[in-house]
């Protein structure tokens, strides 16, 4: 009787088995490698590995999935405290469907009886998440469910608070560390006048500390303006300079007519890496008989990542004060006369405002007064009703992101990047 023994495995045989395996890890969901981490100590090494969390996401990004939307619901009074809610949307051939529903039990612990959280995509399936009242930051991964509290900045003033406008932005690089921003304005006394002053608070995850940087002079961040966005390692948000704004910052109480002041908009941007204020140019807006820009209400989109759009609404007041939106492209970054109109979307109800915009749904995101949320089609111009789920509790909606690609990167331990 002849006994054949197994044959072991040579180095070569071992690598094309490790590279099969990875192969197929790389092209299943954050849900499931998740679990996948406790079969073995190699697993849990490889998945929590720089270079497979890099290569997973990447992987992740080249898929084609259906667009798909978070709509940030704040509870409008409660008197048991209801908890703010997102719920998410998703669009495929048979048109729209609402999900489910993710409570945010976590923003309720910033101490705050009623809460607002912003969300702001930061990059690498990570969002940074800004509790106006509180002025609490906290990151959210919505893949791993994991999130965390930054801790508080040391600059904000208790006996004289932040004044709006907050805007919170955030940053993710290559190396998994990341940058948080706070634009605040922090009021100073001055020969009895109050004293205004814009800066910005900056976190960074390198050293776990917070900085005070003032914004340069000539770029104002208004009351109404929108959140900005990322692009090309920089922040971008529509700013404005006006002789009546530095009134304002110097305390004085005068009214005077708007017609006398000539606004400066412009894009403020901020380097992330070398912590620099920039600017870029607008538009110059059509100025004709019967149409009024609504140059102050305008806001920032960003075309897949690549682009940096404009979007600016005007009002005909020829035909019953239609409100119409233009939205600008700038096809080459930094180059003013690069900008060109590439859409007019309207006429749109009086009565609703702008949510959000969406490449991939092909249209803008509007409520009316009564919190009904639309999907406004810039082809058709014509406006979807998105029915959402009944709560116990009611509800408005505040904001519309859309859904980023989710990821493994850790909250916790990405101070000094992954090992």
């Amino acid at each position: 009787m002849m006994i054949f023994e197994k044959p072991e495995k040579t180095v070569a045989q071992s690598e094309l088995y490790e590279d099969l395996i990875r192969e197929v890890l790389l092209k299943l969901p954050v849900k499931s490698l998740l679990r996948f981490k406790q079969v073995s100590k190699t697993w849990l090494q490889l998945v929590t590995s720089k270079a497979f969390i890099s290569d997973h996401y990447s992987v992740a990004r080249n898929r084609q999935p259906d667009p798909s939307f978070f709509v940030i619901r704040n509870p409008i009074y409660n008197k048991n405290r209801a908890v703010n809610v997102i719920t998410q949307i998703c669009m495929d051939a048979s048109g729209i469907r609402t999900d489910k529903n993710i409570p945010l039990r976590f923003i309720g612990r910033c101490g705050e009886r009623y809460t607002f959280p912003v969300f702001f995509p930061m990059g690498f399936g990570l969002y940074c998440i800004f509790e106006l009242l509180s002025q609490t930051v906290v990151l959210w991964n919505l893949g791993t469910r994991k999130y965390e509290v930054l801790p508080p900045s040391p600059f904000r003033d208790r006996i004289n608070p932040e004044h709006d406008p907050s805007v919170c932005f955030a940053h993710v690089d290559g190396d998994f560390s990341y940058k948080v921003g706070v634009l605040s304005v922090r009021r100073y006394s001055k020969n009895n006048n109050s004293v205004f002053v814009q800066r910005l608070q900056l976190y960074s995850s390198s050293n776990n500390s917070w900085k005070v940087i003032l914004i340069p002079e000539g770029s104002v961040v208004g009351y109404c303006m929108a959140d900005g966005v990322n692009l090309n390692g920089k922040y971008h948000i529509f700013s404005l300079d006006s002789n009546q704004e530095q009134d304002y910052n110097n305390g004085s109480e005068e009214e005077d007519d708007d017609n006398n002041y000539i606004y400066d908009y412009h894009i403020m941007t901020f380097d992330y890496a070398s912590e620099l204020f920039g600017r870029i140019e607008v538009p110059n807006t059509p100025q004709m008989t019967g149409r009024c820009n609504l140059i102050d209400k305008s806001f920032l989109i960003s075309n897949d990542g690549i682009l940096l759009c404009l979007v600016i609404p005007w009002i005909n007041e020829d035909v019953n004060n239609e409100k119409f939106l233009d939205m600008w492209v700038m096809h080459e970054y930094g180059v003013k006369e690069s900008w060109s109109k590439e859409h007019t979307v309207g006429p749109i109800s009086n009565d609703m405002h702008v949510l959000g915009y969406s490449k991939n749904a092909e249209g803008f995101f509007l409520q009316d007064c009564d919190s009904q949320l639309y999907l406004f089609k810039c082809g058709s111009s014509a406006a979807e009703r998105i029915v959402l789920h009944h709560l116990s509790f009611e509800m408005t909606n505040v904001q519309v992101i859309e859904l980023i690609i989710e990821s493994l990167i850790p909250i916790k331990g990405t101070r000094s990047g992954l090992k």
